[in-house]
């Protein structure tokens, strides 16, 4: 009779997974008609393996075998698994190929990351546009994230010049910033010698922020169809700093985060975001005072004076942020209940 060569191998459960959590593999291994003494593991590629004796084996059994192992850095994996006879190691050898995303940071050319959390309790997401979108990075959305809606609040002139794929499984809303008229092109205005008719630093950006209570009824759209699907989501705008910002930072605070969660938050951009801002700033930097370099900065960056002065207008219109929540974004108790159950 020939051998039986079976040994499987696969993940207790479905990726992504990540640095720093453990990640639970099992399999079943029978070799006819000569008793498993052992498992072993490689994580090296075959260079070495770690055995783990098995015990009450016969040769009319296999094993139903159980490994846990913790990545200790983001990165790419390969485990191995393969029995151990009286003969020494089997040739059954079986592979899972896995990756480890970091917990704290964004993910792929988008910058994609959780709001208000990590990826492991997140279920809605973050981004830059997603014109750029790689197949492996579209993939992890719709499969690894679950992501069901895709809230795209970029202007029609944005969408026209950087147009995006469609995810299978996936739904795009579009919400048209209703001040669409103001957008102008960064080339023409942050260069020397133009910006600094755009006021002090920041002085600008608080403007902006402040014009959003009025000027953005899609922060109340997105968040009543959030509410209403009850899926996970993602929101994203050009840059993911701004428009983006602001509609995480709204629902973060209806959820019951606390002021100093939702400016960290809303914060991290930077961090997310460093290389690119970095990128920006010397393309259109150059040739530039100090004064301006100064100013170009307060637009590439997020500041706290910028959410701030949002919220300072919220309270300005409304009396407080719970009278926005009621009479600006008209979110029901119940919206809002299922709102707090989405971010968790």
């Amino acid at each position: 009779m020939a051998p039986n060569t079976e040994n499987p191998i696969a993940p207790a459960s479905q990726p992504p997974y990540y640095a720093g959590r453990p990640i639970a593999f099992s399999g079943y291994v029978d070799n006819f008609e000569n008793p498993i003494t052992a498992m072993e593991f490689s994580l090296d590629g075959g260079a070495s393996w770690t055995p783990y004796p098995t015990a009450a084996v016969d040769k009319r059994r296999g094993v139903n075998w159980s490994f846990v192992y913790t990545p200790p850095q983001p990165g790419r994996y390969l485990l191995q698994a393969r029995p151990v006879t009286a003969a020494g190691p089997s040739c059954l050898v079986a592979g899972f190929p896995f990756e480890a995303l970091p917990l704290g940071s964004s993910f792929g050319s988008a910058r994609i990351r959780g709001v208000g959390a990590t990826y492991a309790d997140a279920r809605v997401f973050r981004s830059r546009e997603l014109a750029g979108l790689t197949p492996e990075e579209a993939a992890f959305m719709a499969q690894s994230l679950g992501i069901r809606t895709i809230y795209d609040l970029r202007t029609a002139a944005e969408v026209a010049a950087r147009p995006e794929p469609f995810l299978l499984g996936t739904k795009t809303v579009a919400l048209t910033p209703s001040a669409e008229g103001r957008q102008k092109d960064a080339e023409k205005r942050l260069v020397a010698g133009v910006i600094e008719k755009y006021g002090q630093p920041e002085e600008r950006m608080r403007a902006n922020y402040r014009k959003y209570v009025a000027e953005y009824p899609l922060v109340g759209q997105a968040l009543r169809s959030m509410a209403a699907e009850r899926r996970p989501a993602l929101v994203h705008c050009v840059n993911g700093k701004d428009r983006t910002g602001v509609l995480c930072a709204t629902l973060l605070r209806v959820a019951g985060a606390t002021e100093a969660e939702v400016m960290e938050d809303y914060l991290r951009v930077n961090n997310d975001h460093a290389d690119l801002i970095a990128a920006e700033a010397q393309r259109l930097g150059a040739g530039m005072t100090a004064h301006e370099r100064d100013c170009l900065m307060s637009f590439l960056e997020a500041r706290p004076s910028y959410l701030q002065a949002y919220f300072d207008e919220v309270d300005r219109r409304y009396g407080s942020f719970d009278a926005y929540v009621r009479e600006g974004l008209h979110l029901t108790p119940e919206a809002i209940e299922q709102l707090r159950a989405l971010v968790g």
